[in-house]
């Protein structure tokens, strides 16, 4: 036996005892799940999650009407992008905002493994997921950072990267403006919030690669518009979005 086989071993011994003094809850209503689960989603919330289904926006994601001719959301057919295509797997409403309000700002980390692995199959479901050469996440600056302990989008990205198998490109983007909450403001003010919020990492190599951007929610889409826009300038061939839930209606 050698030493990757001892270390899986360890692993998963320790994992085993862990779920029985800290059984897997599902992330949605909390209830006990059985030992050894991994996704942590009981079948009657799974049953009832608001996967985004039909006609979606071709560029950010949004469901939108089946008879709209332009295959594209108002709010997109009004705004320059600087990535290719948008990816969500729920909306952002019920037990699903709940759950990521919970990973937010309530510290529940383990949500991420749960909202990235329905992220992962989602990816693979509309792209040709190998194309990408990198996976990225939208930062937090440092002082939000300090304060939430930590980067709900990069779990996220972990998850994904490792899901994929693509590499994960640790502080590629940094946030450099510690922009207002976005949450209560107007779309133009969104916009103007995030402008030049970001850059690049002068360490990071983004120059003629493929991108998967990483983030929680996609609301307006400035954030990741931004993001985007840094990324293009820094030589990105091309820039795709992915996140966990998207507001139907609200953009």
């Amino acid at each position: 036996m050698d030493i990757g086989e001892v270390a899986s071993g360890v692993k998963c011994f320790v994992r085993r005892v862990l779920d029985v003094i800290f059984p897997p809850k599902c992330i949605f209503c909390n209830c006990i799940m059985p030992i050894g689960t991994m996704l942590e989603i009981c079948e009657a919330c799974h049953g009832s999650l608001p996967f985004i289904q039909g006609e979606v926006c071709g560029q950010c994601g949004q469901p939108i009407d089946a008879a709209c001719d332009t295959k594209q959301c108002m709010d997109c057919s009004r705004v320059e992008h600087y990535f290719v295509q948008g990816i969500s797997v729920l909306e952002y409403k019920g037990i699903v905002k709940k759950a990521v309000i919970g990973l937010k700002f309530f510290g529940k980390r383990r949500y991420a493994f749960t909202l990235g692995h329905l992220m992962s199959i989602k990816i693979k479901e509309m792209t040709g997921w190998i194309k990408f050469d990198i996976i990225i996440y939208t930062p937090l600056h440092k002082k939000r950072l300090s304060q939430r302990g930590f980067n709900q989008a990069e779990l996220l990205a972990k998850v994904i990267a490792r899901q994929l198998d693509r590499p994960l490109g640790r502080d590629a983007l940094l946030k450099i403006k510690h922009t207002r909450a976005q949450s209560r403001l107007t779309r133009f003010q969104r916009q103007r919030n995030m402008h030049d919020a970001f850059k690049i990492n002068p360490q990071s190599s983004i120059e003629n690669k493929t991108v998967l951007l990483i983030d929680d929610v996609y609301t307006t889409g400035a954030t990741a518009n931004e993001c985007a826009r840094q990324l293009k300038n820094a030589g990105a061939k091309e820039v795709y979005v992915a996140t966990a839930a998207i507001g139907k209606g609200t953009i």
